[in-house]
């Protein structure tokens, strides 16, 4: 067998050009790796993920260790591939041997694969006994750790101030209840209208850094979901000329991308202006939420729901749904966002 040492480089996750953090390896010197199987898991600066090998073999060095952080394009670790020579003449090959070691405990055919299976299992077989006398201390995944740590970060650092608007949801309603063959998803309608909203006030699309006002160079907006108690965002680009349809199949086929525990492609990773928070399903009428840094602003939905407002001096029953917007002080004054959010609420409202 001739053997090829191939680099494994760190791929550019993060966006805002700093560096990445590594949370924990996965594979061991001396294993046996295939091409897509998670190496190690990673820090952006706005999620944690997996980082998968490019090629089968044998992971033969690492070149950092866990908590270093590591420029993209940087060789973090090396595998070795073999490929098997050409037999000599009038010999017969000996069987081939794996390069992957024994293992006393054979891993299942059912081994949980992904992020956050692994943590559900790791969890589980960590969980004291139920007739401990301890109470049992949940276990936090990658991702929370990261969503703690960065929301901590957010409310101690940004000045944020919070505006409320109520909106007639009647035509999102109409038009959802409409549509065929599958009925959009919420976040569809507010995702195009903060897009069409920031190409009038596109203050939004900066980040306050070192002093400075920094464009994002993104017109991207992110929708932040729940999978398996993990806080994640998905961003959807060029969404003020997308349909609400084409919105709600991209956001349907990355969450099911995130429960499946396969990685999102770059766009949906890559950061946005402003994100847009939903608490509806709930029955939460207002929220305010926490800024999602290094964005300017994030959208907070409550639940549609119907209520009696007066019109031309008559009681009329509407479905309304209150949006509660976080901005950033330093970013934006509270004249610029309420124009911001009342174009938000005319977009929601259009027949």
């Amino acid at each position: 067998m001739s053997e090829t040492a191939t680099p494994i480089t760190m791929p550019d996750l993060a966006t805002t050009g700093s560096a990445v953090r590594i949370l924990r390896w996965l594979v061991k010197p001396g294993e046996a790796v295939t091409r897509g199987q998670p190496l190690l898991e990673v820090e952006t600066d706005k999620a944690a993920m997996e980082v998968e090998s490019i090629v089968t073999g044998t992971l033969v060095s690492t070149h950092f260790a866990e908590g270093d952080e590591v420029s993209a394009g940087t060789v973090m670790a090396m595998v070795n591939t073999a490929s098997p020579a050409a037999p000599s003449p009038g010999r017969v090959p000996a069987p081939a041997q794996s390069a992957a070691p024994v293992s006393a405990s054979p891993k299942p055919a059912n081994a949980p694969t992904g992020m956050f299976a692994r943590n559900r299992a790791k969890a589980a077989a960590q969980t004291p006994p139920a007739d401990a006398a301890r109470t049992p201390r949940p276990i936090l995944s990658p991702a929370q750790l990261v969503a703690a740590r960065r929301l901590q970060q957010s409310k101690q650092t940004i000045p944020h101030f919070y505006l409320q608007l109520g909106a007639n949801a009647g035509s999102m309603l109409a038009q959802r209840q409409a549509a065929l063959p599958e009925k959009p998803v919420w976040d569809a309608f507010f995702v195009r209208a903060v897009a069409v909203a920031l190409q009038q006030y596109d203050r939004f699309c900066y980040r306050f850094e070192d002093g400075a006002l920094v464009p994002q160079n993104s017109d991207s907006i992110g929708v932040a979901v729940d999978i398996a108690d993990d806080l994640r965002v998905i961003y959807i680009a060029g969404a003020a000329t997308r349909t609400v349809a084409q919105i709600s199949a991209e956001i349907r086929a990355a969450a099911e991308k995130l429960r499946r525990g396969e990685p999102l492609p770059q766009a949906s990773q890559s950061g946005g202006a402003v994100t847009v928070t939903n608490l509806g399903a709930t029955g939460v009428e207002a929220f305010g939420a926490i800024i999602n840094p290094p964005e300017a602003a994030i959208l907070a939905i409550g639940a549609v729901a119907p209520q009696l407002v007066p019109v031309d001096g008559q009681a009329v029953v509407q479905h309304r749904v209150q949006l509660t917007l976080s901005a950033d002080h330093r970013v934006v004054n509270g004249k610029y966002a309420a124009g911001f959010l009342a174009a938000i609420v005319r977009e929601i409202e259009k027949p």
